[in-house]
């Protein structure tokens, strides 16, 4: 139920491909700070942010298996 209000907001500050996966990481948290996130668009904006930059940290960082044959 939540998801579906906050599907299109997040998809507004996020590219296509990542609308999805910033809703799920979104809806991990607590339902009060999403309801809250839903009703401030500029809270939703910070914690969109914040998640794409994990994303972009989860996907640049080398696979565990090529940490170990370093």
């Amino acid at each position: 139920m939540l998801g579906e209000h906050l599907y299109p907001l997040v998809g507004r500050l996020t590219p296509n491909n990542q609308t999805a996966k910033v809703t799920r990481m979104l809806l991990e948290m607590d339902k009060s700070e999403v309801i809250h996130l839903i009703d401030s668009p500029e809270e939703l904006k910070i914690k969109v942010s914040e998640a794409m930059e994990g994303i972009r940290l989860v996907s640049s960082s080398p696979a565990d298996g090529d940490q170990l044959r370093s």
